[in-house]
Order: C-alpha cells, then structure tokens, then sequence
C-alpha cells in the first residue's frame, strides 16, 4: 500500500512540477512580448518628440529671418529646443522621461504658438509648418 502512495505522490509532484515549468514558460514568453511592447511604444515616442522638436526649431529659423523684433527670445527658445532634442536623442528613454520631455515640449510648443500668432499678421501664405499648432 505505501508502494502505490509513494507512486501516485511521485505523480501528483511530477505533475505539479510540469505544469510550474509550463507556467514559467509561459510568464516568460508573455513578459518577453510585453518589454517588446513597450520598447516599441517608447521608440516610437522618441521619433515623434524628435521630429516635433524638429519641426519647432525650423519655424523658430523661419521666424527669426522674418522677425528682427523678437531675435532674441526666438533664440533663446530656439536653444530650449536644441537642448531638449540633443537630450531626448541621447538618453534611453523610460514612461517618466517621456513624460518630462512632452512637459518641456509641450511649453515650448505654447511659447512657439503665441511667437507665431504675435506674427500672423507679418506671415503671409502660411508659409510655416504649422501641423503641430493643432
């Protein structure tokens, strides 16, 4: 009798210890596909605040050749810009760091925004690209 309850203990471990391993397996391969996930999102982050910021210091540039006015602080901004790029191109990026970054992008888009109305009535045509305003 204590024969067959060795056994079926040997079994029911043996059984227990296969579906862990399955289970581990499993975890693995789904936390594996999860990291991927999110460095994908996190990538793909980095390009789009890139080319925002991009596209902030060439209407800066458009702005400081059509405005003598306000050189200074387009310059300055300008330089706000350029930091926060040469920041977000060489830093591994994480959720907190995004955040920061679209902060600090978002003021600069609110700064680029009122230069540009203050000059509406100098630009003509729309000559500036101003796909980010929306």
């Amino acid at each position: 009798m204590s024969g067959i309850t060795k056994d079926t203990i040997q079994k029911i471990l043996l059984i227990a210890l296969a579906a862990m391993t399955v289970s581990m397996v499993l975890i693995s391969v789904f936390n594996y596909n999860d990291t991927q996930e999110k460095n994908n999102y996190l990538d793909n982050e980095k390009v789009l605040v890139r080319e925002e910021l991009m596209d902030i210091i060439k209407n800066y540039d458009h702005l400081a050749k059509i405005n003598t006015a306000d050189r200074s602080i387009l310059k300055s901004e300008r330089r706000k810009a350029k930091a926060l790029l040469k920041k977000v191109e060489q830093s591994v990026l994480d959720y907190d760091s995004i955040i920061s970054y679209r902060k600090q992008l978002l003021a600069l888009r609110k700064t680029n925004r009122e230069l540009h109305r203050k000059h509406e009535g100098t630009i003509q045509g729309g000559n500036l690209n101003s796909s980010y305003f929306q």
